[in-house]
């Protein structure tokens, strides 16, 4: 009982956070129209603004989130010491503590002990756990970030690289420049602003606004303009449905910048064990899902005989392309294997047959997948 008083949050105005919000809002919101108008904007006072947003931001996301909470890749220390720096600039806690809430967030999801459920609402998940509650510290399941002495030391440290990094240095830079005052309004105040609140979008919007593509009734949804705000982030539910993956966007087409950064850092040498899941168990899941959403339509018709032999071919259809997936995946295992043998005249048949064979099994998988995916269009028009 004195564990679980001791996991749970407790309503406690946070009057230093408090300050810390309305003070660079304040400033970000009257300074930034104010400082145009008299003073114009200089390239210089761009360019540091931009900077530092994109490696704020990105600091937060591929080092706090998918190196540090998830484990998705390992990161040379050189890596870990700039998203460290850059991550403390952010104002968002440090890596341990952020580390820990995110992965209770996961393993709670949604629960009294998530430290930003959506199911207390719109407020709390995006800012208001952050200013008026009280959330018990504890690192038992970070133990491995608290053995990374870099992370420690921030830890130990945090008001000190918050400070030096977020606003020290970029006053130090304005001041040389002879834009100290400039430095002041938009590379601290408007620049903390956006990306806090790009960042609190994802506990909020993309637990409430979007689409659920892998995981049907997951809160967390993909909504793209918050990938755009934050990075790439914004493509939530494919994250909770796989979230050792170091990618949260899969198709070419979908904006997630921190996933290029890391697939670059791995082709530098400077990250290892880039973690993805198989394409075989995306497809699974989103088959899986249309085929509920078809259920879940049927089943409201279901007081009709017809839709009853509609629902048996449903799944006979479903049972039919999850086959067939599930052999395509076991001749691109088979495929891969062959492929690490060493070429010569007794395996060159093996290899060509092997190649026969997956591209056998991926053309019927794709036959099985318009059958169905025709069927169940075909009946969605039918019931409207």
């Amino acid at each position: 009982m004195e564990n679980t008083r001791r996991d749970r949050s407790r309503q406690e105005w946070a009057w230093t956070n408090i300050f810390f919000f309305v003070v660079t809002t304040i400033v970000a919101l009257a300074g930034t129209p104010l400082y145009l108008r008299y003073c114009g904007l200089s390239r210089g006072e761009l360019a540091l603004f931009a900077f530092y947003m994109a490696a704020t931001g990105m600091s937060i996301t591929v080092g706090y989130h998918r190196l540090f909470a998830h484990r998705t890749f390992k990161a040379h220390p050189l890596i870990e010491f700039l998203v460290l720096f850059f991550g403390a600039a952010a104002f968002e806690q440090s890596a341990l503590r952020w580390a820990s809430q995110h992965r209770d967030h996961h393993r709670y999801v949604d629960t009294d002990r998530d430290p930003y459920s959506i199911k207390k609402g719109f407020f709390y998940a995006h800012i208001g756990w952050l200013i008026f509650w009280k959330h018990p510290e504890h690192f038992e399941n970070a133990r491995d970030l608290q053995q990374n002495p870099s992370v420690a030391h921030q830890h130990r440290h945090y008001l000190l690289w918050a400070i030096g990094a977020g606003i020290l240095l970029p006053l130090a830079i304005g001041a040389l420049t002879g834009h100290l005052l400039g430095a002041l309004i938009f590379t601290v105040c408007l620049r903390l602003t956006v990306v806090y609140h790009s960042t609190f979008c994802i506990n909020s919007v993309c637990h409430m606004f979007g689409k659920t593509p892998y995981d049907l009734y997951s809160t967390a949804k993909d909504h793209w303009l918050v990938a755009l705000l934050t990075f790439g982030e914004g493509y939530h539910n494919f994250h909770h449905r796989f979230p050792s993956d170091y990618r949260n966007a899969v198709r070419w087409y979908q904006w997630d910048p921190s996933k290029w950064i890391i697939f670059l850092l791995g082709r530098l040498g400077l990250a290892q064990d880039l973690k993805r899941i198989s394409k075989f168990r995306i497809l699974h899941a989103k088959i899986a899902v249309q085929n509920q959403r078809a259920r879940n339509l049927i089943e409201v018709r279901i007081g009709k005989p017809h839709w009853s032999t509609v629902r048996l071919a449903l799944d006979h259809y479903y049972n039919e392309i999850r086959d067939r997936l599930m052999r395509w995946e076991k001749a691109a295992k088979d495929y891969h294997t062959v492929l690490s043998q060493h070429i010569d005249s007794s395996t060159l048949d093996i290899r060509r047959a092997a190649v026969m064979q997956l591209k056998t099994a991926k053309r019927r998988f794709e036959i099985a997948r318009r059958q169905w995916e025709g069927f169940s269009r075909h009946q969605f028009e039918l019931a409207f």
